[in-house]
């Protein structure tokens, strides 16, 4: 009798998170498992091992350890998609929050995870193999559906998000922006040069940025300075930003500049005028300051120039906005609308045509969304204004636009390993940034 007890305590238990899980992805026809489970812990009226199929035994054995195999990879993947994923910090734009070669843990649960929506993928290899061929197949799309989360994302939230401007890609050049190429060199000779390939929502690059406005806040920047509606944004303790750093004719001794972490490939020096370029967290330049080869700092602030600069998001020559110097924005929630004119629509065009795939013309000076006239449009998305820590030396939304919600993946919360780039495990170890939270 106890050992029934038991039997029937294991079934429950196991039957409730499954169940629990089926539920929280809705995918109710995955209750019947509870039917096997019953029996496996249970009732054992079924065989389940291959015995009764009178195979050989090493045959038995191959596709033992075969299913073995393949429940090992679906609950990784399960993981992956559901829990927790693992990525690896490419570059310095986070700086000095997260390092290149920092390796975190992003969850899903923190905002709920997103489904695949391109399911027919070879595992673990994210959009392409290392031939250079996309890793996964068109043929079958699923609907945008998102989980129920902990939470929702908040301002100075580090977020992972699939790269709004990585539609497009040049093969050749896998690293470089396509809208911006196509700026520099032309749509016709980009396309007749090089190989173009697209890529669904899913499959775009990952990127990571810290949340600076929300959806329907209205954000401006002023001399670096950040304002979110009308509110002046604190300077983070380890953000850093590009500095002129003037010295007495001799540049910065090496020592000085491993002292404060600075990579000597990283900064640039002029010896006629003894001008170093440097990218400082706020420490850093007190410092320097106390050092007495150093003669003058300034911070670097990109001033409002007479022409637009195309990089800088809208990329149109009404908007003279600079990295420095930007707005004011409004970040479009879902369900507001939009009152669009000539004037502002190339804030809005891109997230009206791309993101939530409207058929947006222009006759005539006049706008028409979907063949009807339109001075207004509804919002379907909330959408997120997103920047480096590395303020002078980021590519975020400044430069391409809003990261619209379908685009989120998840909440950076810890680093797990970190190795200096380009080195060995030896000598790149840095132990103290291992399972370090992100804040």
């Amino acid at each position: 009798m106890e050992r029934l007890t038991w039997k029937y305590l294991g079934f429950g238990l196991t039957a409730l998170l499954w169940s629990l899980l089926v539920i929280w992805v809705e995918l109710w026809y995955l209750l019947v498992f509870d039917l096997v489970l019953f029996d496996l812990t249970v009732t054992r009226k079924f065989d389940w091992t291959l015995r009764k199929f009178g195979l050989p035994r090493y045959l038995q054995s191959t596709i033992e350890w075969l299913f073995i195999v393949l429940l090992a990879l679906a609950s990784s993947l399960t993981i992956k998609v559901l829990f927790v994923e693992t990525y690896k910090i490419p570059t310095p734009s986070m700086e000095e929050t997260l390092l290149a070669g920092d390796f975190i843990f992003v969850s899903k649960l923190a905002y709920g995870p997103r489904l695949p929506e391109t399911p027919l993928a070879i595992p673990f290899y994210h959009n392409k193999l290392p031939s250079g061929k996309k890793s996964y197949s068109e043929k079958l799309k699923m609907p945008h559906k998102r989980l129920k989360g902990f939470s929702s994302v908040e301002r100075d939230d580090i977020i992972v998000f699939n790269f709004p401007a990585g539609d497009t890609m040049v093969l050749q050049y896998p690293g470089q922006n396509y809208y911006s190429l196509v700026r520099q060199y032309g749509r016709e000779y980009i396309r007749s040069e090089f190989d173009i390939i697209t890529h669904p929502v899913d499959k775009r690059e990952n990127y990571i940025k810290r949340c600076i406005a929300l959806p329907g806040d209205t954000l401006q920047i002023r001399g670096g300075q950040i304002q979110v509606n009308g509110k002046t944004r604190p300077v983070l303790p380890h953000q850093k930003f590009k500095y002129y750093v003037t010295t007495n004719g001799d540049p910065l001794p090496d020592p000085l500049l491993d002292s404060l972490k600075i990579l000597k490939t990283a900064v640039t020096y002029n010896p006629v005028n003894s001008l170093h370029v440097l990218y400082l967290a706020q420490e850093h330049v007190e410092t320097l300051k106390s050092f007495p080869q150093v003669r003058s700092i300034k911070q670097y602030s990109e001033p409002t120039l007479s022409f637009q600069n195309q990089e800088i998001f809208p990329h149109d020559p009404h908007y003279r906005w600079t990295g420095d110097n930007f707005g004011p924005l409004m970040v479009p929630a879902k369900g507001d609308t939009l009152q669009l004119d000539m004037l502002n629509l190339p804030l809005y065009q891109r997230l009206i045509s791309t993101y939530e795939h409207r058929d947006l013309q222009i006759v005539e000076g006049e706008i028409f969304i979907d063949g009807e006239p339109a001075d207004s449009y509804v919002v379907q998305l909330d959408y997120f204004f997103v920047m480096g820590d590395n303020r002078h030396n980021s590519a975020d939304s400044r430069y391409w636009g809003f990261v619209p919600e379908d685009h989120l993946l998840g909440k950076a919360v810890a680093v797990w390993f970190s190795i200096e780039p380009e080195k060995r495990i030896i000598g790149g170890l840095r132990k103290e940034r291992i399972f370090r939270s992100i804040k």
